[in-house]
């Protein structure tokens, strides 16, 4: 089953009356969406009572929750280590209370340093990482590491792909089909990427055009964009031939939910 849905909430709705994620579940349901990704890039700032309550609301309306951890973990750092696992063991557990499994992942950036000791690094930090969970007792979480839309970060389709077969069983690639547009310029290899995921039983997708230049990304923007837009047709025709337990979420910018919907209308043509 695909299940499609917004990071984040959408302009509409607060314009329905809305003021809090705890009403996300029942309005998400009511637009015929079925999941909702929260977003801690900024901060784990969610309450344990609140993080139950969604947990709550999400079961009753049939709602997956994703959660996306800090952005400012950086796995490539090695002196950082015990903060970075800091931030995805407590993301993860505010996660569990509300019911869900995926953790959003940005695995790092290059810094000073080349790519292949950058790349080296993350690669010895999520082992690190997956073996100090199951120490910790945590073992129900998929660390769901992401594509990235900047040359100078840790990220494009070959090294998450290779990062997730270090342990198949708890990662798996989220494929940002935006971020992966700035990296080529444009030039999206659609059909490549989708024989990178054959291995997956699993893939988190996130998906939304985003303006780039010379360096990568810059901003996000609507689906009605044709600048820097890609096939989101045939993107849909492809994720309709894997049998994976597959999520979509949109990241428009500000109408998030109802390019959801878009994007659910092109997956059932």
């Amino acid at each position: 089953m695909v299940r499609f849905g917004p990071a984040g909430n959408d302009q509409k709705f607060y314009a329905d009356g809305n003021q809090s994620s705890v009403d996300a579940p029942r309005w998400l349901h009511n637009m015929g969406l079925t999941a909702y990704e929260i977003s801690f890039g900024r901060g784990l700032r969610m309450t344990e009572k609140t993080a139950r309550i969604i947990g709550e609301q999400a079961t009753k309306y049939d709602i997956t929750i994703s959660v996306h951890a800090p952005y400012y973990i950086n796995l490539a750092n090695l002196g950082s280590y015990d903060k970075n696992y800091h931030y995805i063991k407590r993301s993860i557990e505010l996660l569990h209370l509300m019911g869900g499994n995926r953790l959003v992942v940005h695995v790092g950036s290059q810094m000073d340093m080349s790519r292949p000791e950058a790349l080296a690094n993350c690669r010895a930090s999520l082992r690190k990482v997956v073996k100090q969970l199951a120490a910790d007792g945590v073992d129900h979480y998929w660390l769901c590491i992401e594509t990235m839309g900047k040359y100078t970060q840790i990220g494009n389709i070959d090294e998450i792909c290779d990062l997730c077969m270090i342990d198949p069983q708890h990662l798996m690639p989220t494929v940002d089909f935006g971020h992966l547009n700035c990296l080529a310029q444009g030039k999206l290899d659609i059909p490549y990427i989708f024989s990178r995921l054959q291995v997956f039983k699993q893939v988190h997708y996130h998906i939304s055009f985003i303006e780039y230049g010379p360096k990568g990304e810059i901003r996000h923007l609507t689906l009605a964009d044709k600048q820097y837009s890609f096939d989101l047709r045939q993107i849909m025709q492809l994720l309709k031939q894997r049998a994976g337990d597959d999520t979509v979420i949109c990241e428009s910018a500000e109408i998030m939910a109802q390019d959801s919907q878009r994007l659910l209308d092109f997956y059932l043509l």
